[in-house]
């Protein structure tokens, strides 16, 4: 995953900017490969269908031998909004369980604990507005971009895909186009942190951030 996400910054030169814009409740969201599920109802399966397909995704139908496959992928990073945290995390649960990665970005005091400090905090087992995480199966990642950034880019694709990702960490955000490139600017004030389920996830995600311009803290 690091090599497509580095492939995003080949172009991008790191600037200051001092303009402000707003960001909402996302969820960011890709599947880079093919990804069959198997239905022995056909309704739950056009159904399925038709929730990816509202999602952008590429998407076909395969029905033989008494049930159904829905094949599907998602490439490139889009973003889908919700009205409040309840539902992001319906979302982010409802992607993952269909084979999508996700970005998903929440306050450091999410939960009624300051993650950012990590004082007297017990990473190994917590819960989060309603979700559960069990000893083991999240790592944190904290991230911050305290003054604006603008990320200059030559490609609309890249413009699109990094819109997409900076939506999911909850970042503000403004874009302007002009000369035949674009300039994606973007701030994250206060500390936020997304939960992974690995360490080597976590690690390429560290490592993404700090290229991007954030500051970062890793837990594990």
């Amino acid at each position: 995953m690091l090599k497509r996400i580095s492939k995003l910054l080949c172009f991008i030169a790191l600037a200051s900017v001092g303009s402000v814009a707003g960001a909402e409740e996302s969820i960011a969201f890709c599947l880079p490969e093919w990804k069959e599920m198997h239905f022995d109802d056909s309704t739950k399966a056009q159904q399925h269908l038709a929730a990816v397909q509202k999602l952008g995704c590429e998407a076909k139908i395969d029905s033989h031998g008494g049930h159904t496959d829905v094949v599907y992928r998602s490439p490139k990073w889009k973003s889908m909004e919700v009205a409040n945290d309840q539902l992001a995390h319906q979302w982010e649960s409802w992607l993952k369980k269909a084979g999508f990665e996700t970005l998903h970005g929440h306050a450091a005091d999410h939960g009624g604990n300051d993650h950012a400090e990590h004082d007297g905090h017990n990473h190994a087992e917590h819960d989060h507005a309603g979700h559960n995480h069990a000893a083991g199966q999240v790592e944190e990642v904290h991230y911050r971009v305290a003054e604006w950034k603008t990320l200059h880019l030559e490609n609309q694709e890249q413009l699109t895909e990094l819109t997409a990702m900076l939506k999911g960490l909850g970042c503000e955000l403004k874009s302007s186009q002009h000369s035949g490139h674009a300039d994606l600017s973007f701030r994250c004030a206060q500390w936020k942190h997304i939960e992974v389920g690995s360490h080597d996830v976590a690690t390429t995600w560290e490592q993404w951030l700090a290229k991007t311009g954030f500051e970062v803290k890793h837990s594990h």
